[in-house]
């Protein structure tokens, strides 16, 4: 498979729907960055792996959980052209696999965990400062991303 060329965009996700099915650890992850920017958030997974999503339930008022088992069967009826993205956020590659299917079929943007180019939107590490925003990816390699984030914010840091 050839590597896909990602364009590096900024985007208001204020009030905007987002899906993410799965509630392990990195949809975790996936959500608390989500819940910052103000979209609305609805999570479809069969059961919590990660506590800190319940907890988030409690404190954040735009964020939905709907307990259900998620199969490839379901993906038509779950995925709907309300969502601006969908986070395949599943331990399972090829239900995850699916849901990119799925959802481009139906021209939604979807980030997918368990590959680094099987899916039409990637996330970054990001810098936000007073003056600017930089967004920064390895590519899919977050462990890169996070390194270089960290030594621009040094570099940045010691500039003023």
């Amino acid at each position: 498979m050839n590597k896909k060329n990602f364009f590096p965009i900024f985007v208001d996700l204020s009030d905007k729907n987002i899906l993410i099915i799965g509630a392990g650890k990195v949809a975790f992850r996936k959500i608390s960055t989500l819940l910052e920017t103000g979209a609305y958030i609805t999570v479809f997974a069969k059961q919590i792996k990660e506590k800190e999503i319940t907890k988030l339930l409690f404190d954040k008022p735009n964020i939905q959980l709907i307990m259900k088992e998620v199969d490839e069967k379901s993906l038509d009826e779950i995925i709907t052209n309300k969502y601006v993205l969908v986070i395949a956020g599943t331990d399972d590659k090829e239900l995850n696999s699916a849901i990119v299917k799925c959802c481009n079929k139906k021209n939604i943007l979807v980030n997918n965990i368990t590959s680094t180019d099987d899916m039409s939107a990637r996330f970054c590490s990001v810098i936000d400062e007073k003056d600017y925003s930089i967004g920064i990816s390895a590519k899919g390699d977050p462990k890169k991303s996070l390194a270089l984030k960290e030594k621009i914010s040094d570099f940045l840091s010691n500039k003023r």
